[in-house]
């Protein structure tokens, strides 16, 4: 099935760009057209008014003797006496055949037809094609026909040149007006690149201001409209978060009765009950604090590069001494300038439950890798099966941070990878634990 060409899934810069081409192409084309035309004209006009000159000059020195018509060449000039000179004529009377001298004998053919004036090509002595003009006539009372012809490749070759000069010329000013335009248009959109710039630090919590008056007079107005559904976003955002942050705290007033009452010695009577309801309610407190947590990650704040040594310095010296039965080494791969895009509570979040889950299960050897967009960490440990990996890589999967395993504090990091705009990817690590890789957009400096 053929596929229709829609201008619509076009970039503006790219419609711009074929509308011009395409324009170009036909004006410079039609141009070319008509030159061509009226220039092959003009010289076949020329020839064919030369040619017509030439008949009344043969019929001028075409003289009678008796009944005998000869040419007076005294007169008539060299032309039709130099063998093969390109000039020839044929004289039909009722008598005879006159040659021109310059014919050597040549039979020029000769197009039997009733008009008055005929006009052909043919081939003449030298093997080029000569252009003939015919005309009927009487002089002194007897009908005949005088031939007229010409070799005319010459100015076919002038001609032929000039057309390859011209389209030459044709070209080289489409491609300097296509490539002119080309640049003038990559010259006004990259007046747009500040609005990337500008939405990109948007997406990273920054305030976004727009000037329109920065811009071409053609968006400004998109602009301004976009600002103010940004700005209505951001308000709409802010109130659901207060709503959810004030929700949130309310119920840790009654909670904390709750924990109170449990405390109670009555309730002591009853060890079942009262350790379901202890459990109950640190459950519903973990899910406060996940909630009050979740508020902050990521939503507007100004992020500024957060240096990665020192932050994996002080978890490393943490996690030494939770796990320091273990003796395990954390080997770390990134250069000490390193940089991640990140605000430092969430920087410590993430990597806090990536590296405590890796600590948790290796055997003696952790590893961290940091490049251009991504961090790898990964454990020496037992690993996940191929059934509990892909269960990781579900989406929208969520582990109990309350059991251990390579699930404890995966909510919270998938939160924030989510945040971020980042991807989460799971996979067995070539060291024999789980390896966990956080794909940023943004990008990462080290």
């Amino acid at each position: 099935m053929l596929k229709v060409f829609d201008m619509g899934s076009l970039s503006i810069q790219r419609q711009l760009f074929v509308s011009l081409t395409l324009s170009l192409v036909l004006i410079f084309g039609a141009f070319w057209w008509l030159s061509q035309t009226a220039l092959h004209t003009v010289s076949e006009s020329y020839l064919l008014t030369r040619l017509e000159h030439d008949t009344d000059l043969v019929e001028d020195h075409l003289v009678r003797h008796g009944e005998q018509w000869m040419m007076d060449h005294s007169s008539i000039g060299p032309i039709y006496m130099t063998p093969q000179s390109g000039h020839y004529y044929v004289i039909v009377t009722p008598r005879d055949t006159l040659y021109s001298p310059s014919l050597q004998g040549f039979k020029l053919q000769q197009h039997n037809t009733q008009q008055k004036v005929s006009v052909y090509e043919t081939l003449g002595p030298t093997g080029s094609l000569v252009l003939v003009r015919s005309e009927s006539l009487v002089k002194d009372g007897q009908n005949m026909r005088i031939y007229i012809a010409e070799n005319h490749e010459p100015i076919q070759q002038m001609v032929f040149r000039y057309d390859l000069v011209f389209a030459g010329f044709t070209l080289f000013a489409l491609l300097s007006l296509y490539f002119l335009h080309r640049w003038l248009l990559g010259r006004a959109f990259s007046r747009l690149n500040p609005l990337e710039q500008a939405l990109q630090a948007f997406q990273l919590g920054q305030t976004l201001q727009l000037k329109p008056e920065d811009y071409p007079q053609e968006v400004q107005s998109l602009l301004g409209s976009l600002q103010l559904a940004l700005e209505k976003s951001r308000l709409q955002f802010e109130q659901s978060r207060q709503r959810n942050s004030n929700l949130s705290h309310s119920l840790k007033t009654p909670l904390n009765l709750i924990f109170q009452l449990i405390e109670d010695k009555r309730l002591r009577n009853y060890p079942q009950l009262h350790d379901q309801l202890k459990q109950q309610s640190q459950l519903i407190l973990s899910l406060i604090e996940r909630e009050l947590k979740a508020e902050r990650f990521a939503h507007n704040q100004v992020i500024a590069p957060l240096k990665l040594a020192p932050l994996v310095e002080d978890l490393q010296q943490s996690f030494a001494q939770l796990y320091r039965h273990k003796a395990v080494t954390l080997h770390c791969d990134f250069a000490q300038d390193a940089q991640l895009m990140m605000e430092q509570e969430d920087a410590f979040e993430l990597f806090g439950n990536l590296l405590d889950n890796a600590y948790k299960w290796a055997d003696s050897h952790v590893y961290c890798h940091l490049d251009a967009q991504c961090l790898r960490i990964e454990d020496d440990g037992p690993g996940v099966s191929d059934e509990q990996l892909q269960h990781l890589e579900m989406r929208g999967y969520r582990t109990d941070e309350t059991k251990p395993g390579h699930g404890i504090g995966l909510s919270i990091v998938k939160q924030l990878v989510q945040a971020y705009r980042a991807e989460l990817q799971f996979a067995h690590s070539t060291y024999g634990g789980l390896q966990v890789r956080v794909c940023f957009k943004v990008g990462l400096k080290g």
